[in-house]
């Protein structure tokens, strides 16, 4: 494929990824900034400032994913082994570098405000449900941390995100996060089934708020995300090629 064939589709493609990142990410933050105005505490700012971290790390992971991918297919369709050896060979350059450095830190800060909720959901329970609730919860946590910076370490010798080291590190990082996204929907769900029950009990009424209505609440939490993240660790493991389809929306999809 010649430069001047691919030139113009390459760049339209590239910039229509932008405008529509940059839609999201104005929107969101705007909708937080408005929020915030309300009642502006230290909470607020510090959910505003979390929420514009998640938006900026997000964004730039799907652009420079989307970088990488227009790139590859624009540019390099005469590469040995076609686009997917070479985004494989070029893992290490600098916009995959940003790519997965941008995804792990956007699951960090995802993570710890699911590891929020539950907290707050849990806040005034038995002391010792609450403690046991936040040690497994920040157990989890931690281990998918340190999972995630050993495969950062492995990726800064050269190593691939695909090859069988990263795989080893890899794995239990993605695995972890999705346990801590599951754990947290059915810790939530079940308190918010046993106060349904409680208030249906005690108000003599069913009680059908979206509050706490338990599907509701486990499609507005991490369903979505644990089933995407599911199949794309059986397909990483596998090392089947849709897993790069999977990664590079993983990370939108944990956010939004």
């Amino acid at each position: 494929m010649s430069t001047s064939d691919c030139e113009l589709p390459y760049s339209v493609l590239y910039a229509a990824s932008v405008s529509l990142t940059a839609v999201t990410f104005v929107s969101g933050i705007s909708w937080a900034l408005m929020t915030a105005l309300y009642t502006i505490t230290r909470r607020t700012v510090l959910l505003v400032v979390w929420i514009s971290i998640l938006w900026v790390s997000s964004s730039l992971s799907t652009l420079a994913n989307a970088y990488c991918a227009l790139y590859a297919y624009s540019w390099q369709m005469d590469y040995p082994g076609g686009p997917v050896t070479y985004l494989a060979d070029e893992w290490n350059r600098p916009m995959p570098a940003l790519a997965y450095w941008t995804y792990f830190i956007t699951m960090w800060f995802a993570d710890a405000l699911m590891l929020w909720r539950v907290t707050i959901f849990y806040h005034g329970v038995h002391r010792l449900l609450n403690l046991s609730v936040r040690t497994v919860m920040f157990t989890i946590y931690i281990g998918a941390v340190a999972s995630s910076c050993f495969s950062l370490a492995i990726l800064s010798t050269n190593q691939t995100f695909y090859s069988k080291y990263s795989q080893k590190a890899g794995i239990p990082c993605f695995t972890l996060s999705v346990t801590l996204n599951v754990f947290a929907t059915a810790l939530i769900s079940i308190h918010l089934f046993s106060f349904k029950r409680w208030a249906e009990k005690n108000l003599g009424r069913k009680e059908n708020s979206p509050y706490t209505s338990i599907v509701g609440m486990l499609i507005e939490s991490s369903s979505l995300y644990a089933t995407w993240s599911v199949a794309f660790i059986i397909l990483y493991a596998i090392n089947n090629p849709g897993q790069y389809i999977m990664l590079m929306t993983l990370c939108n999809v944990q956010v939004r």
